[in-house]
């Protein structure tokens, strides 16, 4: 199970904060709601909530996690209508939304990136090229391979960017921020699942 809204722990600091914030709960009946299908690791996206005391309203227990500062907030996709040729998405994330940054690294030093790798990161640079596949795409911030990072989008991320204006000829040039955790081939890919976690800078 994945408790949705939380980013994944990246050492062992967080790791053990994250198992101190989960005592409180441990033996307490909770209400489950899972709220899609298993992503690729086979977990099961997922909220848990305390039961509500009389007159009160239940609690959830990612976000008394996050109040507690036992585990970071991850932008999560929300459903949002699609109006064509509205233009681009920008998502804005604030304080409430963010409350513990992760490190800015751009996309474009390769050595910053590497060392990131595996971690949660914000990642920016500016898009060299949009490779279109059949069943991803990825927005490369060089034309040479292994030059630097890119973000990789999946079939149906795609779909719904275009839907909303997003053209591949239209991205060249354009700097783009993007939240997730680095990984892929060399360690230079950031796969997103969400336009939450995706922001054009301009």
């Amino acid at each position: 199970m994945r408790l949705i809204g939380l980013a994944p722990r990246q050492d062992t600091a967080e790791e053990m904060r994250f198992r101190a914030g989960l005592a409180p709960f441990i033996g307490r009946d909770l209400l489950l709601a899972v709220t899609g299908e298993k992503d690729r690791w086979g977990r099961w996206p997922a909220r848990l909530f305390l039961e509500a005391a009389p007159g009160g309203s239940r609690q959830d227990v990612a976000a008394l996690l996050q109040a507690s500062g036992a585990a970071l907030a991850m932008p999560e996709g929300q459903a949002a209508a699609c109006r064509p040729g509205a233009g681009p998405v920008q998502t804005k994330f604030t304080s409430a939304s963010q409350p513990l940054a992760p490190p800015a690294v751009d996309g474009h030093d390769l050595a910053a990136v590497k060392e990131q790798e595996g971690r949660y990161i914000v990642l920016e640079g500016r898009i060299a090229s949009v490779g279109e596949r059949a069943q991803r795409t990825y927005l490369n911030f060089s034309r040479r391979p292994a030059e630097a990072a890119a973000i990789v989008l999946p079939r149906k991320l795609w779909r719904e960017l275009k839907a909303a204006g997003w053209t591949a000829a239209g991205l060249g040039g354009k700097r783009l921020r993007a939240y997730g955790v680095l990984g892929g081939r060399n360690g230079l890919l950031l796969e997103v699942s969400s336009r939450a976690a995706l922001e054009l800078i301009d």
